[in-house]
């Protein structure tokens, strides 16, 4: 059973990452892992990082999610 877990992350400066350039702000981080196996313990592995791009401006529409590496986010949280 995979594991999801959402957080939101504050990145001080603006950052360029799927289209766009975005801006400095709040942003929804979801890591999905998956369970290792049988062990007598729960161990889990991370599959995927995305995080959630709104739509920048006065653009309508839906915002997008990006796959992004867990250490570029982390270099650019701080």
């Amino acid at each position: 059973m995979e594991r999801v877990t959402r957080k939101v992350v504050r990145i001080e400066r603006p950052f360029r990452l799927g289209d766009a350039n975005n801006p400095a702000g709040d942003y929804e981080v979801t890591t999905y892992e998956e369970p290792l196996g049988d062990l007598m313990y729960d161990a889990f592995r991370r599959i995927s990082t995305k995080i959630y791009l709104p739509p920048i401006g006065r653009r309508i529409g839906m915002g997008q999610f990006v796959e992004i590496d867990p250490q570029q986010l982390e270099d650019m949280v701080g």
